[in-house]
């Protein structure tokens, strides 16, 4: 009886297939096939990316394909900072679009300068202000409304909102990568305990303020630190993935302890996919078909390829068969 009795919940159990549905339910109908097409992605390929500087916004994509002769799946991108930030947002954007257009995915995270310091006006501090630390009573008071601190972060994502729209109404799909290592203390929303609510703040006014709903919500802390208690939970994230930059490792596996943070993320993973949303070292492909399935996708930290990588090494990593660079993205023909 006992034996028949697992047997059943085994066959049951392995028929439950989990939900590719987008976190937020207004989502676009393009958002619902991306989200759906990269889970199914699983043991069938590894979307390619690589990392732009906001200054010059397609330079290492386009290296990719002098060095190679395709473009990545994914181009990634960042919102940025600095000295007329508005008009590297609006080169972001345009390339965004042309991106997507030619049939790729578009990825965007955002170092956001520490709102306490500036506004989101026409100039926004350097990258040293996205590192200025908040104390964690000034976090809190962020978190409330009704503070001027407050008022100042949501003027400030409001202003990142209208680039957002931009891309919705052109019918981007953005991989929305927003607080990426908060688990490390090195930026001002880094290693805060309630740090989850600032997740959740920000999901709520893009989402049921804002209407964006063109965005997968992509939470990437940083490998071998505490990850679980900053993760906002089921319904507030679309897919994991990790930053991390081993020195010299092209297959995690072989180290103990980054093979224990993989698996540590991957039971995070509610559809039980990883992206690897930052990284140095390309990842060997055939680790990932064989060993990895549940990793869809890589991207490569901008200067970092050539420093990290030989031409040959990045050539036979973009036309792997494993590898699914622009030209082969089909996510249109997801039912």
């Amino acid at each position: 009886m006992q034996r028949a009795c697992f047997f059943i919940l085994f066959v049951f159990s392995s028929s439950i297939a989990f939900s590719t549905e987008p976190v937020n339910p207004a989502a676009t109908q393009d958002v619902q096939k991306v989200l759906k097409y990269i889970i199914e992605l699983k043991g069938n390929g590894v979307l390619t990316g690589q990392q732009n500087l906001a200054d010059s916004v397609t330079r290492w994509t386009n290296k990719v394909f002098e060095i190679t002769g395709k473009y990545p799946a994914l181009l990634g991108e960042d919102f940025s900072y600095g000295k007329e930030a508005f008009k590297k947002r609006l080169d972001i954007t345009t390339a965004a679009v042309e991106h997507w257009k030619e049939g790729g995915l578009v990825t965007i995270s955002w170092h956001q300068v520490n709102p306490d310091r500036w506004d989101g006006s026409a100039n926004e501090g350097e990258f040293g202000d996205t590192q200025v630390a908040m104390t964690k009573e000034r976090f809190q008071e962020l978190l409330h409304e009704k503070t001027v601190i407050h008022d100042k972060y949501i003027a400030h994502i409001d202003t990142i909102a209208t680039y957002l729209k931009k891309l919705r109404d052109s019918g981007v799909v953005v991989l929305w990568r927003p607080y990426h290592e908060m688990n490390g203390g090195w930026f001002w929303w880094g290693a805060k305990p309630d740090f989850k609510s600032l997740w959740k703040l920000m999901y709520d006014r893009y989402t049921n303020y804002h209407g964006l709903n063109n965005l997968i919500w992509v939470w990437s802390p940083n490998i071998s630190n505490p990850i679980v208690e900053y993760y906002p939970g089921d319904e507030y994230v679309d897919i994991v993935g990790f930053d991390g930059y081993p020195r010299d490792v092209r297959n995690w596996d072989n180290d103990e302890k980054l093979k224990n943070e993989l698996d540590k993320i991957n039971t995070l993973s509610k559809n039980k996919i990883i992206s690897l949303t930052e990284v140095g070292w390309l990842p060997e492909m055939e680790w990932l078909k064989k060993e990895r399935p549940e990793i869809v996708w890589f991207l490569c930290w901008w200067t970092h390829l050539t420093k990290e990588n030989t031409e040959l090494t990045i050539q036979q990593i973009y036309n792997h068969p494993y590898a699914i660079n622009r030209d082969r993205v089909n996510w249109k023909s997801t039912h």
